[in-house]
């Protein structure tokens, strides 16, 4: 007699409350075709259309559409297959609903909301930042091909940096149609499931997101940019670039974030080198578009004394 797998029922550790609209069909996403997308170390993808949910070892931190799994039960997580077949149910992600079935029960008690705040960084605040983040030191590329894609990503940070500033100060149509070109001209630019350029885009968004740093303007060119994307990079980067343009991302760049507005130097420190171990170079990729913001919002941000910073 052919054994018979048990089904196994396991609670997650922490999800994304935006997962909730995903779940009920709310989004625009497909219900139908919903499989595992790619299985790493400590992260099985499933894909949903155009959307991506993360399944992620506890170890990780909360971040935008992902479900955390205890170290307890993510064995029983990790033996997913790519193309392992995915049902979406209301208050659960099932993995083979038909075979040997994993079922993640989503308990509200367990959901975390992911946002930005809207506090308002004081100039002493920006310039810490700015110090902080500047000590940050630069990997070095490994392959040729990421060194001459190095070169190219700087120029196209400075091309980006010189449009965002015009944009800034002018408000004016040609500026927001050289950051959205600049900006196009980072996807896809260099290597890895989130290329060096996307990360990039990443971090600038993100802090553009955060209505406390004067940088809204950006957020329309960036947007127009993001549109591309799916023709330009990888489906990971896409998810990753809008999600930011919404203000959201892991945990520790939320961090980040609320340490620069407060002005806690040690916070700003610990969370700054949380940033940099996402991935191989990510991290570092990131805290340059995250640093580019910052630079950008100390230059034409109206000047708060530093006892006036955080309007939270």
């Amino acid at each position: 007699m052919t054994p018979v797998a048990t089904p196994v029922a396991l609670r997650a550790h922490t999800w994304d409350a935006a997962l909730e609209e995903t779940l009920s069909g709310g989004s625009d996403a497909p219900a139908v075709g919903v499989a595992v997308h790619s299985v790493h170390r400590s992260v099985v993808n499933i894909r949903r259309g155009a959307a991506l949910i993360a399944l992620a070892h506890e170890r990780l931190d909360d971040a935008p559409w992902t479900v955390r799994i205890s170290e307890r039960d993510w064995p029983a997580v990790a033996s997913a297959r790519a193309g392992d077949d995915v049902l979406l149910a209301d208050d659960a992600v099932v993995l083979r609903p038909a075979d040997d079935e994993v079922r993640i029960v989503l308990d509200p008690r367990d959901r975390r909301v992911l946002g930005a705040t809207t506090g308002i960084p004081s100039t002493d605040s920006l310039r810490g930042a700015c110090a902080v983040l500047d000590a940050v030191p630069s990997p070095a590329a490994t392959t040729p091909f990421g060194a001459l894609a190095a070169d190219a990503l700087a120029a196209g940070i400075h091309r980006l940096q010189a449009s965002a500033r015009e944009l800034i100060a002018t408000d004016a149509p040609d500026a927001a149609d050289a950051t959205a070109a600049a900006a196009e001209r980072l996807l896809g630019l260099g290597e890895g499931l989130t290329p060096s350029g996307d990360d990039v885009l990443t971090g600038l968004a993100f802090v553009a997101a955060h209505p406390g740093f004067g940088l809204s303007t950006l957020l329309a060119p960036l947007r127009a940019a993001a549109a591309t994307a799916h023709r330009r990079t990888t489906q990971l980067s896409e998810v990753t670039l809008r999600a930011a343009l919404g203000g959201r991302a892991r945990r520790r760049m939320h961090d980040l974030m609320d340490a620069v507005i407060s002005g806690d130097a040690a916070a700003l420190r610990t969370a700054v080198a949380g940033t940099a171990e996402i991935g191989h170079t990510s991290g570092h990729d990131i805290l340059t578009g995250i640093r580019l913001g910052v630079v950008l919002a100390a230059s034409h941000i109206r000047p708060i004394p530093s006892d006036q910073g955080d309007h939270r």
